[in-house]
């Protein structure tokens, strides 16, 4: 034999040997996989195959997929394009990144009302994953679907007004819970698209106010302002692309019961033993048996004599005219209580009638109504915001006595007019005629579209947000201080604004026999 015969028979068995041990490794492999008896038996059989024949591997087991897999009655079913277009544009895109920014610097309770709206887009996910899979209900079933968002926007809610004691953090809170109800676009069809950009705007009344607090101080804030506001675009382009006229249903789909029942055992089918109960909580100590009785004085006693009724007067005596001190001006004068000092008593002052609490007064009922071509709103508190949706060219909408209050004005109406309200916002499309504040400290005004004339009289700090379509109005002011006036900036995103104050000092000379009156501009 040839030494190129040798050279080539010696590898053959080389890669015999490598052929032999890979076998043995993929047996090995496979019997760890069997129960203790089976096993036995694997190996034995791949001590056998190694003298044998090599027999063909079989193909490793395909990867499990990349996404997740909803259970259907049928096997399981990928994810639908719109719930992942969910998931990549809003929760991975925009959501998570908001979270993990308040988690960097916010208080707790913008932590826990963020928390609260991250749970929120959850159950918004699982709708929109319902209706992707399942045929349109009836609306009495759509309504019950609704619920947990439903319980989310009171929750945001209820959690914002339990933080309102945390004054520095407040308008944080509000700009939160504006954005809430912004899921609420599965039910605002035809347009939903719309509906959330009037959310949007709404919320940016007061993210301005927290982009002009901390603008110079900040810019973690004014980050997480324009993330918020980001996060509702987003979704407005997503229902754009995916629900554009509402929300979309699968006319092939399954019913959402059978959607429901497929959940429910998939759940019990794959998902981990529920945890054990928690331990029952301790028992109340039991009360000493020789327990002294309670002593007979204290606020029992007082509470006693009070439930005595008409009794409670029986001790008491007539006073005589006589001893009345404001019918007889002799025993005002005579000190009654002898001075302690030899200085002269100081003379009597007259008594002042005390001031009725503010709590003791008179509540007067709130009022929300059209009255002809008026809208009357009287005397609402702590309400926020009140919706005034469709207004009419002809409409004027009248404020009076309103307090920490929000009205937002969709449309364009005649004008506008506030009287006597107390830290009252106003968020107004566009007004025909004009808008008039009276006598209503810390006021907010936002114009989103053009208003010829803003006229003030007898206002202290106020601020003004005008849009790009409304910087040739004309505002006159009278006996009005603290006044500001934010412009936008041209050439930066919306939201963005230069604050200018409005003048408070003036100077006036006399020139021809006429007097010139200008403002007096401060320098440095």
């Amino acid at each position: 034999m040839s030494a190129g015969g040798l050279h080539s028979l010696a590898t053959i068995i080389k890669r015999l040997e490598a052929t032999t041990s890979r076998l043995e490794d993929l047996a090995s492999l496979a019997t760890s996989y069997l129960p203790p008896p089976a096993q036995g038996t694997a190996a034995a059989a791949a001590n056998a195959s190694v003298n044998a024949e090599p027999t063909p591997v079989p193909p490793p087991p395909p990867p499990p997929p990349a996404r997740a897999a909803i259970a259907g009655p049928v096997g399981s079913i990928e994810l639908p394009r719109s719930v992942v277009a969910f998931d990549e544009q809003i929760v991975d895109g925009k959501l998570k990144p908001f979270v993990e920014l308040t988690k960097s610097f916010a208080s707790s309770s913008v932590i826990e009302l963020v928390g609260l709206v991250e749970q929120e887009y959850k159950d918004l996910r699982e709708l929109l994953l319902l209706a992707a899979s399942c045929r349109k209900p009836e609306q009495g079933e759509f309504e019950k679907l609704l619920g947990p968002l439903q319980k989310d926007i009171e929750a945001i809610t209820r959690a914002k007004e339990a933080n309102r004691k945390d004054r520095e953090w407040f308008n944080h809170l509000s700009t939160v819970a504006e954005g809430a109800p912004a899921v609420g676009w599965v039910t605002a069809a035809p347009k939903p698209g719309p509906y959330v950009a009037e959310v949007k705007d709404s919320t940016q009344f007061y993210g301005n106010r927290v982009l002009k607090e901390f603008k110079e101080k900040d810019p973690k804030h004014v980050e997480w302002v324009k993330a918020y506001v980001a996060l509702l675009e987003e979704m407005r382009k997503y229902i754009m692309d995916h629900h554009t006229t509402g929300l979309a249903w699968n006319p092939k789909g399954i019913s959402v019961d059978q959607f429901k029942s497929s959940l429910s055992l998939s759940a019990s089918a794959g998902g981990a033993p529920p945890p054990p109960p928690p331990p029952p909580p301790p028992a109340a100590p039991p009360a000493p048996a020789g327990g002294a009785a309670p002593a007979a004085g204290g606020i029992n006693a007082v509470f006693e004599q009070l439930n005595r009724g008409e009794e409670v007067t029986k001790g008491l005596r007539k006073v005589d005219k006589s001893q009345m001190t404001h019918k007889n001006p002799a025993l005002r004068a005579g000190g009654v209580v002898p001075a302690t000092t030899s200085s002269p008593p100081a003379a009597a002052k007259k008594p002042t009638k005390p001031s009725k609490p503010q709590a003791l007064m008179g509540k007067k009922p709130s009022k929300f109504a059209l009255e002809g071509n008026k809208w009357a709103i009287e005397y609402q508190e702590n309400q926020s915001p009140l919706t005034l949706d469709n207004v009419e060219i002809s409409q004027t909408v009248n404020l009076y006595g309103c307090k920490n209050t929000t009205v937002v004005i969709k449309g364009k109406c005649n004008a506008v007019t506030m009287i006597n309200c107390t830290k009252t916002s106003v968020l107004v499309d566009s007004v025909i005629s004009s808008i008039s504040v009276t006598n209503s400290p810390s006021f907010a005004l936002q114009i989103t579209g053009k208003a010829p004339t803003i006229q003030l009289d007898s206002t202290d700090s106020g601020q003004i947000y005008l849009s790009k379509d409304c910087l040739d109005v004309e505002i006159t002011t009278a006996k009005c201080s603290s006044i500001n006036v934010s412009l936008p900036v041209e050439g930066e995103e919306e939201g963005v604004f230069n604050e200018h104050p409005i003048p408070e000092m003036f100077r006036t000379t006399i020139v021809e026999g006429k007097l010139v009156t200008t403002a007096v501009e401060h320098a440095g």
